[in-house]
């Protein structure tokens, strides 16, 4: 793509892949072959090889079969990604990869989802205690997400971190952030920033951030599976592979990730929109206020539907008519409220797969592809949905009003006809019908806004009277 600009080449031979041995002979001539034919085309050949293996396969690569990889090449003839330093950094229980050079990474985003999230003191200070501690190999820094366009405030601390030699006290960082994004200082958007510092951004649990609320991710599960304990369980989350694991199974109801006080974030809202009359016309200030306000309104909708699950266990019909009601109208709210600024629309995305195209069938593909690359993956049956589904949701206006509106319509709708016809839901009809209708989403060919329209403030401060005060 660059031209013969260098020596280094990446390859990955075991990411999510495990050997056919433990045995480290075995594990030391494979990487000595891969480094061998990579010297014959070039001398002066550098092996740059990801790290997840030995974070998503720590049952596997104890010592004996890390250091048999690693060592099978020229020490300074290896450079490993430290992929996930941000939240699992290997180097600190590797004794610094046992001697190779490493690049300390930030992994950050799974999927290109859409959620505030971020460990913004593990950013300010990682890089830093890499570099300065005891026989340091790390030789810089990375930024490895699998999608952007979100988060710009730690996209914009990790960006810096490549050149500062002192960790930033990041406080006093988001002053001057804000003031820089902003355009000018606020006292409002300043105390909103500190308490988002402590809240989204200090995420501190080590969990593999991934958007599971029930809006994008919605639960593929019959609840009459729940326990019959399920009411007084539903604040304990529970442990699940991350989903780049393909082999993901869970007979029980997923939990959203929640690592916050709620009600803290909504008080930063509250904030943000009394800077409003202020800073109406930043760009970037509408941008961060959306993004609260749908983050604040999707944690609301996870609460929604866990009451709609405790009515339907209770058997009252009338409570989960009221409870899908109010979640289905979380739904359209957050699609109104998206619609307004530019970066939180589908259009785009789909129009730009499509201008890539140079045949009309390969815009018919590329625009089937873009589709379904944000819902169903591709890999389902009839009645059952790929275990990709979802992996790369969207809060996008178009795809809430279009896709995951109809998705919990259609659930909703058959889960109360379960209780008025006194019989189990039936899972099995509810996933035919849905999966029946991903497939005509994905190879359909309508048109969605690529402007947006609405003034998002007054959008944003009608749903906070609405639902939050």
């Amino acid at each position: 793509e660059y031209g013969d600009i260098t020596s280094i080449y990446n390859c990955d031979t075991f990411n999510e892949n495990t050997p056919p041995t433990n045995e480290p002979a075995y594990i030391s001539s494979l990487g000595s072959a891969i480094y061998q034919a990579m010297s014959r085309g070039n001398k002066d050949a550098v092996w740059l090889m990801q790290g997840w293996l030995f974070y998503s396969d720590a049952a596997f690569w104890k010592e004996s079969q890390m250091k048999a990889l690693l060592h099978s090449v020229p020490i300074g003839k290896m450079m490993v990604l430290d992929l996930f330093a941000d939240v699992k950094p290997i180097w600190q229980t590797s004794s610094q990869f046992y001697g190779v050079p490493y690049i300390w990474c930030m992994l950050h985003n799974f999927g290109g989802n859409i959620e505030m999230y971020g460990v913004l003191d593990s950013i300010s200070s990682g890089p830093i205690d890499a570099r300065t501690s005891y026989n340091s190999t790390m030789v810089g820094v990375g930024m490895c997400m699998e999608g952007i366009e979100h988060n710009p405030v730690v996209y914009e601390l990790m960006s810096e971190m490549a050149f500062r030699s002192q960790k930033v006290e990041v406080e006093d960082w988001l002053k001057s952030y804000s003031y820089r994004r902003y355009g000018q200082s606020n006292v409002e958007i300043q105390k909103a920033w500190a308490i988002l510092y402590h809240t989204i951004y200090n995420c501190t649990d080590g969990i593999a951030d991934h958007n599971r609320d029930y809006i994008v991710e919605f639960p593929d599960i019959s609840p009459s599976s729940f326990s019959s304990q399920y009411s007084k369980r539903r604040s304990i989350s529970v442990v699940r592979k991350h989903p780049r694991f393909l082999g993901e199974v869970s007979a029980s109801l997923p939990q959203p990730h929640l690592w916050y006080s709620t009600a803290e974030a909504v008080k930063s809202l509250e904030l943000f929109l009394k800077a409003g009359d202020d800073l109406s016309e930043s760009l970037t200030y509408r941008y961060d206020l959306v993004d609260l306000a749908r983050q604040s309104l999707s944690k609301l909708a996870n609460k929604v539907y866990l009451d709609a699950m405790d009515s339907y266990q209770m058997r009252d019909s009338s409570d989960l008519n009221f409870h899908t009601k109010k979640f289905l109208e979380v739904i359209m709210d957050i699609e109104t409220l998206l619609a307004s600024d530019d970066n939180f629309l589908l259009g785009p995305w789909l129009e730009t797969a499509k201008s890539l195209a140079t045949t009309e069938d390969e815009r018919k593909q590329y625009e089937w592809n873009a589709r379904t690359q944000v819902t169903m993956w591709y890999d389902d049956t009839k009645t059952e949905q790929s275990k990709l589904h979802d992996y790369a949701n969207k809060f996008w206006s178009g795809l809430l009003k279009s896709y995951y509106h109809p998705r919990a319509s259609k659930y909703f709708t058959r889960l109360s006809r379960s209780l008025q016809e006194n019989r189990s839901f039936q899972l099995e009809e509810w996933r035919r019908d849905w999966i029946s209708y991903s497939n005509e989403w994905q190879s359909g060919k309508e048109l969605y806004p690529v402007k947006a329209t609405g003034d998002a403030l007054a959008i944003s401060r009608s749903l906070f009277a609405k639902y939050f005060r």
